[in-house]
């Protein structure tokens, strides 16, 4: 098959759908690429089974929204749906026992300090977090919890991630009241969904199961091609383009560009993609909070019958969280940064229920067979995606900008490593980047 259009949109996630809405809208014809057979990219939602009956959204991928920001809220709003703000009470299992987490006596004074010191460095100053955290006067209990924090916000390796990236990160998240988060009720993919409607009602396209193994290009053509997954060719021929390709996919180069965009791919390179591996189980009921369990710890129940977050230095994964309010019974687990390598060396289930059935001092075959169902992915894994979302090694700031820079009016990349306002790793990231390359396009000649 062969395909024309004015803009070709390489990637249906949320930098995509965002890009291709506004572009879509203004009038031009645009195509929308994407290699899997489903929209959202890194959003990615199952619809699983109740004990109650009917389903519940699981979230795979993206799952939180990150305080107040302009891009997610309007789109949102826009499509009416429900959202619910995340509440409760926060544990942490150390020393062999459960315990409130006093997180303001931990990584959020190691971060605002961080923050304070960075602020009064040279310009252009920066080092890894590992080294600020060499010279801090920091206990070794912050220290710990700075580092679980760090790794598991940032899925990122805490000796290779830059102070000034996470200083700007703080900022950012201040602007928007970043802690505090949300879930759309009925599950994250119906941001993409809405999105799609929105770009077909303006005349797009959304072409899946498309994976494209080659970009070839000059100033004013470029020509995307590859072979679906019934073995047949396609290809896709527009004036400019918009690549969301993630950047595990970028460093992977499973895309081929002819010629390549050198500096777009060295600046990429500065920059590195974290790992992730979650996990969410469904119980028959919220365990936790069950009266076998409430009578082990009788001072935390109130804590535990409010259970939002629970971290842990006993095993993998490191950190959890609840859907509390909701009382739906689903604990998720999140193993990401240095840790996600670890996963694979145990059953995933299996380190889990061990980590939980360590934690609340109940027979690892007792949550066995409160089990419903289990749903588990691993982003490094995902061979449309080579990671969970990329985060700013030590002096690698200005790479984002750089690889956002337009490629002869031509080549326009987005994606969540692009964004400009210290939101990496983000949905709103992306969307801000997706409608920022949207712009750039619809200036160009």
């Amino acid at each position: 098959m062969r395909v024309t259009a004015d803009v070709l949109i390489l990637g249906a996630g949320a930098a995509g759908l965002a890009a291709a809405r506004v572009l879509a809208a203004s009038g031009r014809r645009v195509a929308v690429i994407e290699a899997r057979r489903r929209i959202g990219g890194r959003i990615f939602t199952r619809h699983a089974a109740s004990p109650f009956g009917g389903t519940i959204p699981v979230e795979l991928g993206a799952e939180f929204i990150h305080g107040l920001p302009l891009e997610s809220w309007r789109v949102i709003r826009e499509a009416a749906l429900q959202t619910y703000e995340l509440d409760g009470s926060d544990l942490l299992f150390a020393d062999g026992r459960l315990q409130p987490a006093h997180t303001e006596h931990g990584a959020a004074t190691v971060l605002d300090d961080m923050s304070r010191w960075w602020s009064q460095q040279p310009y252009g100053s920066d080092e890894t977090f590992a080294q600020y955290l060499g010279h801090a006067a920091v206990g070794e209990r912050q220290r710990r919890e700075a580092i679980r924090y760090v790794e598991g916000f940032n899925a990122a390796d805490h000796r290779v991630i830059s102070v000034a990236s996470l200083a700007a990160q703080q900022e950012a998240e201040a602007r928007i009241a970043a802690d505090r988060i949300f879930h759309v009720r009925a599950g994250y993919d119906a941001i993409p969904r809405f999105l799609q409607g929105r770009i077909e009602a303006a005349g797009g396209t959304l072409y899946l199961d498309k994976p494209v193994t080659r970009i070839e290009w000059h100033a004013g053509a470029v020509t995307m091609s590859g072979i679906d997954s019934s073995g047949g060719d396609f290809q896709f021929v527009a004036d400019k383009a918009v690549i969301t390709l993630p950047l595990g996919v970028l460093h992977a180069g499973g895309v081929r560009f002819a010629p390549d965009p050198l500096h777009v791919i060295a600046e990429a390179r500065r920059m590195e993609m974290g790992r992730v591996v979650r996990i969410s189980l469904i119980f028959q009921s919220r365990f936790w909070r069950d009266k076998p369990t409430l009578e082990k710890s009788p001072t935390l129940a109130r804590e535990l019958d409010q259970l939002s977050f629970l971290f842990s230095d006993h095993g993998i994964p490191t950190t959890w969280w609840t859907s509390n309010p909701l009382e739906t019974p689903i604990l998720t687990g999140w193993i990401a940064g240095p840790l996600a390598a670890l996963s694979g060396q145990e059953p995933v289930l299996d380190r889990c229920l061990n980590s939980l059935a360590g934690i609340f001092a109940v027979p690892v075959a007792a949550l066995s067979d409160q089990l419903v169902s289990w749903h588990c992915h691993d982003w490094s894994t995902d061979p449309f995606a080579r990671g969970a979302y990329s985060y700013v090694p030590c002096g690698a700031l200005s790479a984002s900008a750089n690889i956002a820079e337009p490629v002869e009016r031509t080549l326009y990349f987005a994606g969540e490593h692009t964004s400009v306002s210290g939101h990496w790793g983000t949905v709103h990231g992306a969307l801000q980047s997706g409608e920022a390359a949207a712009a750039k396009v619809a200036m160009a000649p």
